[in-house]
């Protein structure tokens, strides 16, 4: 096993930006610990510190009695791996060869991948649930399989120590699950000492035996789930009220976030021309079909949830209802007008879309990357104007980032750019709104926030707003309308309580659960079947 200790560290981004302020932590040998806590309290930060990516202002961290900046880079990368919350592979670089890429440490200059490089490369493609996946380009895998090569490259890295930086973003419910099961496994099975940052306060407590709670740069609790998970804690780390709802099985204790939609829900929908139509719709890379003879409304003035596994088109279909995909067969229609029709700044007026893992470029400003999103209203006789400023003013007020303005995107933690990616396309000012996972990358009061904000946008100004998320009790309950799908195709559509059910989620994501009333609006609450662990104990 590895040792791993921050000793009165202080951590900071250039000279003037202090992100964690004399912080002390011990890492507990042979145990799963989960980092928690509001975007931008130095999570991350801290994660990055650990693994010697960033060297602190102060203090030292130490690495098996030694400190870790004196430590060969080598030698730091055989006893202890970092998967980043941001990684980014070469153009075209295959799953297997990026895989390969964590026997590097291994290997000595000039020497070929032997054969326990290869055994350890097979073992993390079949952990990771990649084996079919093994020749594809990373670039043309979805969030979830991306993800998933980069959690395999980490497992052929075969380190004692595991630093994880938000594994769970971009996953499906089942492969969330899947993931769980392997670093408790890697833990309790191989001795493995496994950190994790989570923003999904229900996997901190699935599988962790030691939980970490952050804020503003300093840790304000630590100790087991039952000890920090709690109601109080949570809503002083995050500043949003909990409930606590028990599995009908394994008697778990499971946390729901508050927010206002629950307490102004319309139900059912009412009998209008869609806003977005698909007629046949075929879509997909390279000669590839991802969506195969898609037909899918969705409402106009409602809030549509398209939801599924990873890798079942949802992300292509709604790149499809943006003009970002041509069709290879089949039709997508905006109103009346088929999506290809007529000029692109027209287009943009009407539609705006919050891509997935949207990248900014190097040095813009919070404000310069939101007034892009007023782009499609410049002509070369008329400039910025008031209404243009007054539209970023309003975007950067409605998603909490006024005080993020004059800071360099590539300054921001994951959560911070995600919102600021949400203002852009708010200050676009568009009828209708597709967002592509919009709450990745957010902890529970932002997450909460957001969907807040897209119930308001709906419900005050009648703005049609399509999302595509992970988080089936989050669709049920801010959505007026689910779309379903699986392996490309349409497989359920209507409201939440149509279509959710314990046969369905079963059907489409192999996985066991218990559906339950929402506790605030009655809307379907999935809980995950699994196993109570050493760490949970039972209500």
């Amino acid at each position: 096993m590895a040792q791993l200790l921050a000793d009165n560290v202080t951590l900071s981004y250039g000279d003037s930006m202090t992100v964690i302020d004399a912080l002390s932590l011990r890492v507990p040998e042979g145990a799963v610990t989960s980092i928690i806590g509001p975007n931008g309290c130095g999570k991350s930060t801290l994660l990055r510190a650990l693994s010697r990516l960033l060297a602190p202002r102060a203090g030292t961290v130490i690495l098996d009695g030694e400190a870790i900046h004196r430590l060969p880079t080598r030698e730091v990368a055989r006893r202890l791996c970092l998967m980043p919350q941001h990684p980014s592979a070469p153009e075209s670089i295959t799953v297997e060869d990026l895989v390969r890429r964590g026997r590097y440490p291994h290997q000595s200059l000039l020497q070929p991948p032997s054969r326990s490089d290869q055994l350890a490369v097979e073992r993390a493609l079949e952990l990771a649930g990649m084996v079919e996946l093994r020749e594809r380009p990373i670039d043309e895998l979805s969030g979830g399989q991306r993800q998933r090569a980069w959690i395999a490259m980490a497992l052929a890295q075969d380190t004692p120590l595991l630093l994880l930086d938000e594994p769970t973003t971009y996953l499906d419910i089942a492969h969330q699950q899947e993931v769980l099961d392997l670093v408790a496994r890697l833990n309790r099975e191989e001795g493995r000492t496994v950190v994790m940052v989570l923003h999904d306060i229900n996997n901190a407590a699935q599988v962790s035996d030691h939980v970490v709670a952050m804020r503003d740069g300093r840790i304000v609790e630590e100790g087991s789930p039952a000890e920090v998970l709690t109601p109080e804690l949570l809503r002083s780390v995050f500043g949003v009220a909990c409930d606590i709802v028990v599995h009908p099985d394994s008697r778990i204790p499971v946390t729901v976030p508050r927010g206002m939609a629950s307490f102004n829900r319309v139900n059912g929908v009412t009998r209008r021309a869609p806003a977005l139509r698909a007629d046949g719709l075929s879509v997909g890379y390279n000669g590839k079909k991802i969506v195969q003879e898609v037909d899918a409304s969705i409402p106009e003035g409602k809030v549509t949830a398209i939801v599924g596994p990873n890798g079942c088109g949802k992300s292509t279909l709604l790149r499809a209802f943006a003009r970002l995909l041509e069709p290879m067969g089949g039709v997508a229609y905006l109103g009346d007008r088929e999506v290809g029709a007529g000029k692109h700044r027209e287009f943009a007026r009407r539609l705006a879309m919050l891509t997935q893992g949207a990248v900014a470029p190097e040095g813009v400003l919070v404000e310069d990357l939101v007034a892009i999103g007023r782009y499609p209203y410049q002509r070369w006789w008329r400039q910025w104007s008031d209404e243009d400023q007054e539209a970023v003013d309003r975007a950067l007020a409605a998603t909490g980032t006024e005080a993020l303005r004059w800071r360099p995107v590539d300054t921001l933690s994951g959560g911070q750019r995600q919102r600021v990616w949400l203002a852009a396309a708010l200050a676009q000012q568009t009828g209708v709104l597709l967002l592509d996972e919009p709450t990745t990358f957010l902890d529970i009061a932002h997450q909460v926030e957001v969907l807040d904000l897209v119930h308001d946008l709906n419900r005050k100004e009648g703005r049609t707003i399509v999302l595509v998320l992970h988080d089936l009790c989050q669709a049920c309950r801010w959505a007026d309308h689910l779309i379903a799908m699986k392996d490309g195709r349409v497989v359920a559509s209507g409201a939440p309580r149509e279509v959710i059910s314990e046969a369905m989620v079963h059907g489409i994501f192999n996985l066991r659960c218990r559906v339950v009333p929402d506790p605030l609006c009655g809307t379907p609450l999935v809980l995950p079947s699994r196993e109570r662990t050493a760490a949970q104990p039972a209500i």
